[in-house]
């Protein structure tokens, strides 16, 4: 007979067996596609002041390659597309992140720390506020939403985990199920495939809330649209998630190479000459502005 003492610790050995391990040092690769609805541009971007042109840009589709690094408290990617390329660079500890973004033959960047995060977010409650009874731009903020972006607090995301398998970059992935509910209580389904083995520190990563990573939410360009809630909580590491919404928005990612405990030199956090980069208070247009480059720009 088994002693009950030796059986919970037998327990206990295989739960934590079972734990992905925090990777410090990483290199990972991965590609983008982003799909928008027809006329989207038009929607969000139509009439006076709107940010139109900016916006028709993005009208039929995106894509991406890029580069994620990882070193401690660092993080950086670096995202490739056909509109031009973006940086986007975090430091962890201290939450400072600067987004560099190269495109139509001018380098410029920005960067934000919590402060600045605080004033963004009071100024774009104040704008909401005040445009509350303007129908156009309620319009087009229904717009954003239909299309996978999202205003206010999000609900809890639900993750079901199940048995499938396959391979990604040479590695065993297994199949999650993200279900999360919008403010109209309709509730939308993404799959995802991750690496069970490891994990990247708290807060870095492809997750929709702080940081630099795939859909940071402080500039990440082509990341701020596939940025996807649950991401974070998963059990392992995304490899490859996939989001449709029914008005044929529609986002891919995948990782094309992983390279963990890789050597990542101090200096691939360093802001590469020629780039212009300002304090987010000192950007032009304000919110908007920044908007703007954050969901145009270039990419746990």
């Amino acid at each position: 007979m088994r002693h009950p003492l030796s059986a919970a610790f037998l327990l206990l050995t295989l739960g934590a067996a079972s734990q992905p391990r925090v990777v410090q040092k990483a290199v990972i690769r991965f590609k983008t596609e982003v799909t928008f609805p027809e006329n989207f541009g038009n929607n969000f971007g139509g009439g006076e002041g709107g940010g139109g042109g900016q916006m028709m840009m993005m009208s039929g589709g995106m894509e991406a390659s890029s580069t994620m690094y990882v070193s401690g408290d660092m993080s950086k990617v670096e995202s490739v597309s056909d509109f031009g390329n973006n940086i986007v660079i975090t430091d962890h500890k201290s939450r400072k992140t600067t987004t560099l973004i190269e495109a139509m033959g001018r380098k410029t960047g920005f960067y934000t720390t919590p402060e600045d995060d605080k004033i963004m977010r009071a100024r774009m409650d104040s704008m909401r506020n005040a445009r509350r009874d303007d129908p156009a731009r309620e319009a087009r903020r229904d717009s954003l939403q239909r299309a996978g972006f999202s205003f206010g607090q999000p609900s809890k995301p639900e993750i079901e985990y199940t048995t499938e398998t396959k391979k990604i970059a040479g590695m065993e992935c297994r199949k999650a199920i993200i279900r999360t509910k919008n403010q109209r209580g309709d509730v939308n389904e993404s799959i995802v495939w991750y690496s069970p083995d490891f994990r990247m520190p708290e807060g870095v990563g492809f997750t929709s809330g702080q940081g630099g990573g795939f859909g940071g939410g402080r500039g990440g360009g082509m990341s701020a649209m596939t940025g996807m809630p649950g991401l974070d909580q998963l059990q392992g590491f995304p490899m490859e998630f996939q989001m449709e919404r029914g008005n044929g928005f529609k986002s891919h990612m995948i990782v094309t190479k992983v390279q963990l405990d890789a050597n990542v030199d101090d200096k691939t956090f360093e802001i590469p000459k020629g780039f212009d980069v300002k304090p987010m208070s000192e950007m032009q247009n304000g919110g908007r502005g920044m908007m703007m480059m954050r969901m145009g720009g270039g990419g746990n």
